[in-house]
């Protein structure tokens, strides 16, 4: 198996919320956790939370790092009107994943706080 391919094959399923080749990555009793909501699903419930979420999306890799069985990515995912990033965390066993961990961030402006103490600059423009 091409890992990397696999993951950009993962993150371009998750995008066009395509629910059959989205659930032939990962092993059967694999699970997925969101830490930010501080919640666990199975296969099946993870499927249907991304493919039934309302909306045309795109996604974007901007990491990706491989270690023996585990990779990490980046990803910028965008809808015309919401945009976010998310690291992802995955375990994988048999080219499939086993254990999927994200943190998921809604993008946006520095809060007003520091904004006020003119620091930093922009990553990228708008």
């Amino acid at each position: 198996m091409n890992t990397r391919e696999f993951i950009n094959d993962y993150w371009r399923y998750v995008a066009a919320q395509d629910e059959q080749n989205l659930r032939g990555c990962f092993l059967d009793d694999a699970i997925v956790q969101w830490h930010c909501t501080n919640e666990k699903f199975t296969v099946e419930e993870f499927i249907r939370a991304n493919c039934e979420y309302p909306g045309s999306w795109n996604g974007e890799i901007e990491r990706y790092i491989h270690i023996d069985n585990i990779v990490i990515t980046a990803v910028r995912v965008w809808t015309d009107d919401m945009s976010f990033h998310v690291s992802s965390f995955f375990y994988l066993e048999n080219d499939k994943i086993r254990t999927l961990d994200e943190y998921w961030g809604d993008d946006g402006d520095a809060p007003e706080w520091r904004q006020k103490m003119k620091i930093g600059s922009v990553i990228r423009e708008s």
